[in-house]
């Protein structure tokens, strides 16, 4: 009868673990919480409950003996390197164990999770390119730490050694199919990661492109927050293209984007619209401080050195053209910038034009006083 429940209790504690690995795992891989600490307290806790159901459920090895897989999800833990849920997972998973008792075989086990998760540190960092490898020694490395608490607990008794001849079959067993859905996880999530990026970054720059821009900008005038748009492009790129080739175009594009990647807020939005034509969203800025911005990143360029293949490095300018403005339609704003950018270039080029929407009047900003050309 006892082969039975085994049988049964074995299969209910393989789907309660892989159930909770693929949880786990859409969780580690999601973006929709509102900081990475939260998101680490909310792992931490997911994986210790599942740890301590896996504990309270157990396995009937014989009619006296009880095995279960705690340590699973640690290993799901330390393979993805999240160190600070795995601490509180180790916490939530060795403490239950005194929900059972005060007693010296309770601090055993403590001690052997808080080894286990040690261990799983130093293991994952040594193989952390070798993902399979490394999921398997995690889980040798947790059975190994069982086996010392039992041999410490039990001592070397049949009763022991049948424990640990049923914990290492079926923990090797489980622990090798849980390390392979781990490993599918991680290459499934990998590849969406690719194809979002795919969809919505720009293959040469890594900037948003323009269906992004489209689709953040989308509903703005609806917001109702002040926002602004700059409208940016290389001065006399195509001289650039035609003087170095093509390939050196390119190479001044990608510096060009990282730029005003470094030069831009985490939360604006900066796209390549195409060519040498970008667009950066601005948030809650008053005009004469996005103009301090537009500056910057217009002396900032000005000022850079535009490494080449094959030949000197050169400089590059930039014009840009500001629309300033709240519950205005993005279609407008597109227009205004433009028509901001197309202003610069005719008075000179290296220079930012900024149109206040709320003024209804340009406004010329600082700017150099001899363009610089390549």
């Amino acid at each position: 009868m006892w082969k039975i429940i085994f049988i049964v209790e074995l299969l209910v504690n393989a789907c309660i673990a892989f159930t909770g690995f693929y949880i786990i795992s859409k969780i580690i891989h999601s973006t929709h919480f509102s900081s990475s600490t939260t998101t680490s307290v909310i792992i931490g806790l997911a994986t210790g409950l599942l740890g301590v159901l896996l504990m309270f459920k157990g396995i009937q090895v014989n009619e006296s003996l009880r095995m279960d897989l705690r340590h699973l999800p640690l290993v799901l833990l330390a393979f993805y390197g999240n160190r600070f849920p795995l601490v509180i997972a180790t916490l939530i998973i060795g403490g239950s164990r005194f929900l059972f008792g005060i007693t010296p075989q309770a601090f055993v086990a403590f001690v052997a999770i808080i080894a286990i998760s040690t261990g799983m540190v130093y293991i994952h960092r040594k193989l952390f390119n070798r993902p399979f490898r490394q999921n398997l020694s995690l889980n040798i490395w947790a059975l190994l730490m069982i086996t010392f608490a039992v041999l410490i607990n039990l001592g070397f008794t049949d009763a022991s050694l049948r424990l640990l001849l049923a914990t290492w079959t079926i923990g090797l067993a489980v622990g090798v199919l849980s390390s392979l859905l781990t490993l599918d996880f991680q290459m499934l999530n990998r590849q969406v990661e690719l194809y979002k990026q795919s969809a919505e970054r720009d293959h040469l720059t890594g900037l948003y492109n323009r269906r992004v821009w489209d689709t953040r900008t989308a509903g703005l005038e609806q917001e109702g927050r002040i926002y602004n748009v700059l409208a940016l492009d290389i001065d006399h790129f195509k001289h650039v293209n035609d003087t170095y080739g093509h390939g050196n175009g390119d190479l001044v594009l990608k510096q060009f984007a990282n730029i005003l990647m470094e030069e831009t807020r985490p939360h604006d939005v900066t796209a390549r619209i195409g060519g040498e034509e970008f667009m950066i969203l601005v948030y809650d800025l008053a005009p004469s401080k996005v103009n301090k911005v537009a500056n910057r990143i217009r002396e900032r360029i000005a000022n850079e050195r535009f490494q080449l293949d094959g030949f000197p490095a050169i400089t590059v300018t930039t014009s840009i053209g500001i629309a300033h403005g709240k519950h205005v339609h993005i279609q407008q704003m597109n227009v205004l910038a433009d028509e901001a950018l197309y202003t610069a270039k005719q008075q000179g080029r290296n220079r930012t034009i900024l149109f206040d929407q709320a003024d209804q009047q340009d406004i010329a900003a600082s700017h150099s006083s001899t363009e610089t050309t390549t």
